[in-house]
């Protein structure tokens, strides 16, 4: 039995759907030790050799880190625009700029969720303050606000988008992924249809693995990481995310803390759009705000 079949008992409260309205509280056990006899799920395979999503180079202030427990805040947005359609899951570009700012002169270096990943599992160098800065939906906000606020700073980020929305307007297509990978950010899936597997398990299969070779052949590079939408998860789901192939699943928390027990549901922070600054800095472990 692998490590990362155990998961931590996550109770996530005070928490909303990661995109969309209500109130979602996976409610979430530890995988049990399991006997089952069901065949092994075949995991994704390339006709070719895919093209990496490139990496960060470390600055100086990267040292090595051995593998184990990390401390970085994974924070979690969705629209980024000037349309206040939801407060909540909208924030406008200017107070995305000021959080980066903040984040940069807080001694901050922004690295991907692969890499958070890797250096749990392996060891690797990190920042000395890292942090993993996501989005999920795949809004063309992202792309058209986030994006170039973040290569100011030189902020890679994480975008988690639904497979079948990759030709719907409004949403990030391949052109604008393509670009955003080679600038080092990573794309993730967020399901196939958006689909809440915390309370439906039966199309785990297409929601989950289906998206990952979907969007694998549309963009020509690896989808390592999952985030379940709404939150929703349940410990056959977490399974099922790691039978496919991915390294690990992003889900709801507070939690700065991650290691290999809860790689399968990283907690992330939702950053609320009425956030002023002094309630952003709350959200991190590391703030230099009087």
């Amino acid at each position: 039995m692998f490590k990362q079949w155990l998961f931590p008992l996550l109770l996530v409260l005070g928490l909303g759907a990661a995109c969309g309205q209500g109130a979602i509280e996976p409610a979430i056990t530890p995988l049990p030790t399991s006997t089952t006899t069901e065949a092994p799920e075949p995991s994704p395979t390339f006709s070719s050799t895919p093209t990496l999503t490139p990496s960060i180079t470390p600055t100086p202030t990267w040292a090595w880190h051995p593998p184990g427990e990390v401390v970085a805040p994974i924070l979690l947005s969705h629209h980024v625009d000037y349309e206040n359609n939801s407060e909540r899951y909208n924030v406008t570009p200017e107070r995305f700029a000021e959080q980066m700012q903040a984040l940069d002169e807080w001694g901050y270096t922004a690295i991907t969720i692969t890499q958070l990943i890797t250096a749990i599992t392996e060891g690797t160098e990190l920042p000395s303050r890292p942090v993993v800065i996501t989005f999920d939906d795949g809004h063309i906000s992202v792309y058209e606000n986030a994006f170039p606020i973040m290569q100011d700073h030189g902020f890679p980020g994480v975008t988690f988008v639904v497979a079948n929305r990759l030709k719907v307007e409004g949403f990030t297509g391949v052109e604008e992924l393509a670009e955003m990978a080679s600038a080092g950010w990573e794309v993730g899936s967020h399901s196939y249809t958006h689909t809440n597997l915390g309370e439906d398990t039966s199309v785990v299969r297409y929601e989950v693995l289906q998206s990952k070779l979907d969007l694998e052949d549309a963009l020509s590079f690896p989808i390592n990481t999952f985030a379940y939408p709404f939150g929703g998860f349940k410990p056959l789901v977490g399974d099922k995310v790691r039978r496919y192939g991915y390294l690990g699943g992003a889900g709801l928390g507070k939690n700065w803390t991650h290691n290999s027990d809860s790689l399968f549901y990283l907690q992330r922070i939702e950053v609320n759009g009425a956030y002023d600054l002094e309630t952003f800095s709350g959200l991190l472990p590391w703030s230099d705000l009087p």
